[in-house]
């Protein structure tokens, strides 16, 4: 079936929009970067409120990117072949369940948060540690939020209302930037911080449900649950990605773990430079990936492989195009761009060139970073969801094992470079798994989730 006009207009409109948004909240993000470093500089608390906001972060970017393409695939399917009365009676129910276990996870990390704390910062002194325990207590709320937006942004990407969803990166960052200018001059402005995530977290949370009520009817009904054969679905579709998201996730937290060794302000400086690294994924790979993804699971429907390829190598080279020129400026100006923006305040230049040192390594891998959603949407949009699990443990492993090996020789700079390593293989992990093609997709690691019924 030939794609309608008005969906290729609606496609081209909402990429830069969704891009716009997304840089939008970057800049907000990095703003809030900028004034932790100045404030705090780069010592032993600063690491203790990095590690600390690390935890529900990694729960947050796992829930949602974990749903944001593969649960997408599902309600696109859901909304074709049996419209949105069915599509709304789903995303009630995922959306309970996901709240639930986003309540259960928030528990957990109150009540151990010191065993949590002690294992990802083995490096922290013992008052940095103490106060990482307190600082994570603060944002665990992060978790209930983040999962139940999570269903939410899919549901409203379902229907392309793509440039609210986008808002996530604005909302969050916008409320702990205006907190830290108004406790700056407090004692304990860290904890003020990760309050102000948690915070943050709802508003968006609040502002979806309130879209996706006037969009859809979609409200808050605890009395519906997913049902047997939705949970069916959901394990099928969901368990890949999740185990996945989860294993890159916490290829991020051993990497941390591991700059705590190299003593205060070891995590701080990896952490601020790697930041710059994602919200390049982000701005460019994430918002082009996002915006492709639901026409290509319309033609992987349609069984129409000449369109999704050509779409997918208009992607790739969309892709390139912005990616490149921003390597190449980012691995040539990395020192500058460090002082520029984290120079400032309590960062003295000691700090500045073991983040600047860490960036130039990592600029090249920009190219891989950008690239690496946008050859996932591919295999989500055909369901390959276990060929998805496949890449994602096999660069999280690699990138793990480099960084403990290239630590011991390079510090730092090791542990920059193991993640370059990672992002080259899972590109070319990917493009290998793209050539298996279509029908080759049930046999690729029995990765194919169970159909939906009509």
């Amino acid at each position: 079936m030939p794609e309608p006009p008005i969906a290729k207009k609606k496609a081209r409109r909402h990429t830069p929009q969704v891009m716009a948004l997304t840089g939008v909240g970057m800049g907000l993000t990095l703003l809030t970067e900028v004034l932790i470093a100045s404030r705090l500089g780069a010592r032993g608390l600063t690491d203790a409120l990095i590690l600390a906001l690390s935890m529900p972060r990694l729960l947050a970017n796992v829930g949602r990117e974990a749903t944001k393409f593969s649960l997408l695939t599902v309600f696109v399917r859901v909304d074709e072949r049996q419209g949105e009365q069915a599509l709304r009676d789903l995303a009630q129910r995922v959306l309970n369940l996901f709240l639930l276990i986003g309540l259960m996870l928030t528990l957990a990390a109150v009540v151990w948060a010191g065993p949590l704390m002690r294992l990802l910062g083995p490096g922290l002194d013992p008052d940095s540690l103490r106060e990482a325990q307190h600082l994570l207590r603060f944002c665990a709320p992060v978790a209930i939020f983040a999962l139940g937006s999570a269903v939410l942004e899919v549901t409203l990407n379902c229907r392309h209302r793509f440039t609210i969803t986008a808002t996530r990166n604005t909302v969050a960052p916008l409320v702990v930037v205006l907190i830290i200018l108004a406790t700056w001059p407090l004692e304990h402005v860290a904890r003020w911080i990760a309050g102000g995530l948690s915070l943050g977290y709802g508003c968006f949370f609040v502002l979806l449900l309130m879209r996706a009520r006037k969009e859809m009817g979609l409200r808050l009904d605890l009395r519906r649950w997913p049902d047997r054969r939705a949970m069916r679905e959901l394990r099928g579709t969901i368990a890949y990605p999740l185990l996945g998201f989860g294993v890159r996730q916490g290829s991020r937290m051993a990497e941390r773990s591991i700059a705590s060794l190299a003593g205060p302000g070891g995590v701080t400086a990896y952490y601020l430079a790697y930041h710059l690294l994602g919200a390049v994924q982000n701005l460019v790979g994430v918002s082009i990936a996002l915006t492709g993804q639901p026409r290509l699971t319309r033609h992987d429907l349609a069984g129409d492989q000449q369109r999704f390829g050509r779409l997918l190598g208009r992607r790739v080279l969309y892709s390139l195009a912005v990616s490149l020129p921003i390597a190449a400026g980012v691995t040539l100006l990395h020192r500058p761009i460090i002082d520029l923006l984290y120079g400032h305040g309590r960062f003295d230049a000691e700090a500045v060139a073991a983040t600047s040192g860490v960036l130039m390594i990592l600029g090249p891998a920009i190219i891989f970073y950008c690239m690496i959603p946008v050859l996932s949407s591919a295999l989500y949009a055909r369901k390959r969801f276990g060929a998805v699990l496949y890449n994602m443990t096999l660069a999280g492993a690699t990138n793990i094992l480099l960084a403990w090996v290239m630590f011991r020789w390079w510090g730092l700079t090791g542990v920059a470079l193991a993640a370059l390593a990672a992002s080259c293989v899972a590109v070319i992990n990917l493009a290998l798994l793209l050539r298996a093609g279509p029908a080759r997709a049930a046999s690729t690691l029995a990765g194919s989730a169970i159909e939906p019924q009509p």
